[in-house]
């Protein structure tokens, strides 16, 4: 282990010394390709803790990226300043946009420019999607609660991703476009399944990498996942949503519908956003217990914690560290799975 990284393991939160030994030997390498920084919507909205201290507590769990996601704002600055401050720890922090209405919503210009500044993954719409508007989700109410006029801003600048007859939008052709040319990754954000499945079938057609953001929003459908799947894609299970109050998934549906497909186009991330879930490395360390727990392999869960957000990134294989954490026997002994 080199000093840097030494000494950042040294200012780990405390009582993180109290878990078991072994407590994050699942997640030696793993990228979050889904972390919402602090603050996102609102400064008052204070969901964890700072920034790099997440980041050093993440490397102490063996964590080794993430993806920086924002629903307002490109988040390119901040993951530059987070790298420069966490320089040495073996961490890399990726910048992305989210082409909501703020960000000049659904834009190959808003895309190229993002990339001239450095993001990685480009989001589509989230709570400007007008699928998203139609449900009225979870982001939109809390914005609605910051801003009296959201509703109404987000009601009239809604973007569908598709044409009156069905088809994907030139808008959204371009900037999927515009990913595959400047070798940046694309999420489908809170696209609708229909917009999905037209987004994933042009994807398929370009070679364009590509990201289902958690589906089981809406389709648990195994045959829509499988088909996603077989196009190319990857397929994203979030396990802080898991912790909602109003969840309407448990960990039980995500392993039926992971089932379904196998690890090879699985990614695990956290998607961490409300005061309930515990920091994103926690909330992976549990996620990836509870999977292994109920059968998956260490194999399994590093290809889809390591391997799979790597090669979603078009970033190189992880390397291994010289202080490796031995990966202990699933169940751990003394347990039974039911």
């Amino acid at each position: 282990m080199s000093d840097a990284l030494r000494e950042g393991l040294e200012e780990r939160p405390e009582g993180l010394e109290v878990l078991p030994e072994g407590f994050a030997a699942l997640l030696e390498g793993a990228v979050d390709v889904h972390v919402h920084g602090q603050p996102d919507l609102a400064t008052a909205l204070r969901n964890r803790g700072n920034d790099l201290a997440v980041i050093r507590m993440a490397r102490r769990y063996g964590i080794s990226g993430w993806v920086l996601k924002s629903h307002l704002w490109i988040t390119t600055d901040r993951a530059a300043l987070l790298q420069r401050q966490a320089a040495g720890l073996g961490f890399t922090v990726y910048g992305s946009i989210t082409l909501n209405p703020p960000m000049g919503g659904v834009s190959a210009t808003a895309v190229e420019l993002a990339a001239a500044h450095g993001a990685r993954v480009v989001f589509l719409p989230t709570w400007g999607a007008a699928a998203d508007v139609r449900r009225g989700g979870y982001i939109a109410g809390l914005l609605g609660q910051l801003s009296p006029s959201f509703p109404g801003y987000a009601a009239k600048n809604a973007i569908s991703l598709l044409t009156p007859s069905g088809a994907l939008s030139g808008e959204c052709r371009e900037v999927i476009d515009a990913c595959r040319a400047l070798d940046l990754s694309l999420a489908t954000g809170h696209a609708s399944l229909a917009e999905s499945r037209a987004i994933a079938g042009y994807c398929a057609g370009i070679g364009q990498r590509l990201l289902i953001t958690h589906p089981l929003h809406y389709t648990q459908d195994p045959g829509e996942l499988r088909r996603f799947a077989e196009q190319g894609a990857f397929v994203e299970f979030a396990g802080a949503p898991l912790l909602h109050p109003d969840s309407h998934l448990s960990i039980r549906d995500v392993h039926t519908a992971m089932s379904a497909l196998g690890p090879d186009r699985v990614i695990l991330s956290t998607d961490a956003f409300s005061r309930w879930a515990p920091p994103e490395p926690e909330c992976l360390r549990m996620f990836t217990e509870q999977l292994a727990y109920l059968g998956w392999q260490p194999p399994q869960l590093q290809q889809m914690t390591v391997g799979n957000p790597r090669a979603f990134l078009g970033v190189a294989p992880a390397v291994p560290r010289g202080d490796e954490r031995s990966i202990p026997p699933y169940p751990p002994k003394g347990e039974v799975s039911p």
